[in-house]
């Protein structure tokens, strides 16, 4: 009887663990496709463009030089988790059309880029800053020149980001998360059920030490309250994915003397606010440049 129950509890153990191991994978890997660069052809001669990380892992995008030479600013754009650069290029039609330079890329484990595992803004910021770095020594750019935008991961990215400098010209934000439980936990109950709740402890506990960072660094509402960079958050009140209260919290750790929070009430889905309402998510931009970012992009 003894054996049987040893048996049953290694067993129980084991499918435990393996349950634990595939929801932490679903958490840190994410998926691949690869960008379609037929959509920047608009954009003229398109530079591919590199970095390698300071984990020496190496990371791929697209220079944009804006043939308008009497405007200068640029944009370095992050995408959401999973798919590739081209998740934030409904951005550049309108920087573009400001005359900026941009770059897209890839985040680690995505599209062209190296590496296999995301960490949830805690390298991607760095990366990030990166690109922002490649960024001036193309276009000649001073780092006020330079605005950072983001969607979904990319918008905890560039907050994350924003944390830790105080230079950057602004921040554009769209449909962060707060933390990665509010994130994980939000997605996992919709998906399977309370009984998700039982595989929490074994899943983190495998994110940190197969990732190797502690989650607690990623928690983008403390974060929020180190920026002192002109910011823009905006969050569907529709999200289907992450629920627009992450960016309500977040907004009230930001300080307002720099920051404008739009709880949009479109319809729209997750980070969709762009696609399908463009000249009212344009305006919203222009009001925020007009009252936040007065010197840009002038300087």
């Amino acid at each position: 009887m003894k054996k049987i129950l040893a048996f049953f509890i290694s067993l129980l153990f084991v499918v435990y663990a393996s349950l634990g191991w595939f929801f932490s994978s679903l958490i840190i890997i994410p998926w691949r496709s690869q960008p379609d660069f037929s959509i920047l052809k608009k954009y003229g001669i398109v530079e591919a463009v590199e970095v390698i990380t300071d984990d020496n892992i190496l990371l791929k995008g697209s220079y944009l030089k804006n043939p308008n030479d009497s405007v200068f600013c640029g944009v370095v754009i992050s995408h959401g988790w999973g798919g590739n650069r081209m998740g934030g290029a409904e951005y550049a039609p309108y920087f573009w059309k400001k005359g900026c330079d941009i770059i897209l890329y890839d985040h680690r484990g995505h599209g062209d880029s190296g590496g296999s595992l995301g960490t949830w803004s805690i390298r991607e910021r760095k990366d990030h800053q990166l690109f922002s770095k490649m960024l001036m020594d193309k276009s000649k750019l001073k780092v006020g020149q330079i605005g950072w935008i983001g969607k979904s991961w990319g918008a905890a990215t560039v907050l994350a980001a924003g944390s830790v400098t105080q230079d950057i010209g602004f921040i554009l934000a769209d449909s962060p998360y707060r933390d990665i439980k509010s994130a994980v936990n939000e997605r996992a109950l919709r998906r399977y059920g309370n009984w998700i709740k039982i595989f929490y402890p074994i899943t983190y506990f495998l994110v940190q030490s197969r990732a190797q960072f502690d989650i607690n660094e990623a928690n983008i509402e403390v974060l929020a309250s180190n920026i002192r960079i002109p910011t823009l958050l905006i969050h569907s009140q529709s999200d289907d994915q992450t629920s627009s209260w992450q960016s309500v919290d977040i907004n009230k750790k930001l300080n307002q003397k720099y920051a404008i929070f739009h709880h949009t009430q479109w319809g729209s889905r997750h980070c969709k606010d762009m696609k399908d309402h463009p000249q009212k998510y344009e305006a919203l931009i222009d009001d925020f440049l007009t009252k936040k970012v007065l010197k840009w992009p002038s300087l």
